[in-house]
C-alpha cells in the first residue's frame, strides 16, 4: 500500500512541476484586437488571423517555400511584386501560420488574433473634431484591453519575464 501512495504522489508532482519552469526566451507572445479603426502592421512569426473591411497587404520573405498566407473575401487583389499582394474589400478574412509574414491591416472593423514573436505597430484612426471617438481596443501579451493609440506606437510581440 506504501508504494502504492508512493507512485501516486509522484504521479502528480511531475505535472505540476511542468507548470513552474520559466517559459523560454523569445517565447511567443498574443496580441487581441478587437473594432479597430486605423492601421494595424504586424511583422512576426507565428499564428495570426483577422478579418476587416478595408485592405489588407501581406508580404512573405520567402515566397517559394510550403507556406502561404490564405485571404477571402477580396474583391480586388493587386500583385505588387513576388513577395507583396494587397487585398481590398469587406469582410476580408486573413490567416498567416507558420512563417514569417509582414502583414498591414488599414480599414475599420479590423478584428486579429496573434500568438506570435515579432514586433506590432497601431496606430488608431480616432478623431474628435471627425466624430470618431472609439477607435477600438488591443490586449497584448495577456494584458487588459486599452484604446489604440492615436500615433504610431511599436509593441514588441513577446511574453513577458516570469514576475517573482
Amino acid at each position: 500500500m506504501r508504494k502504492l501512495l508512493i507512485l501516486c504522489l509522484v504521479a502528480l508532482a511531475i505535472p505540476a512541476t511542468a507548470f513552474t519552469r520559466p517559459l523560454p526566451p523569445g517565447a511567443n507572445g498574443t496580441l487581441s484586437i478587437r473594432e479597430a479603426r486605423g492601421v494595424v502592421n504586424l511583422y512576426a512569426r507565428g499564428s495570426m488571423t483577422g478579418r476587416l473591411n478595408g485592405r489588407v497587404t501581406i508580404t512573405d520573405p520567402k515566397p517559394y517555400d510550403a507556406k502561404r498566407a490564405i485571404v477571402y473575401g477580396a474583391t480586388k487583389t493587386i500583385y505588387r511584386n513576388e513577395k507583396t499582394t494587397v487585398f481590398q474589400g469587406r469582410n476580408l478574412r486573413f490567416r498567416a501560420i507558420g512563417a514569417l509574414f509582414q502583414i498591414r491591416a488599414e480599414g475599420k472593423a479590423i478584428f486579429v488574433s496573434a500568438l506570435a514573436r515579432g514586433k506590432v505597430t497601431l496606430d488608431g484612426a480616432g478623431d474628435v473634431n471627425q466624430n470618431i471617438f472609439y477607435d477600438g481596443v488591443f490586449s497584448l501579451n495577456e494584458e487588459s484591453y486599452r484604446s489604440l493609440p492615436d500615433l504610431p506606437t511599436t509593441f514588441d510581440l513577446v511574453v513577458a519575464p516570469p514576475s517573482g
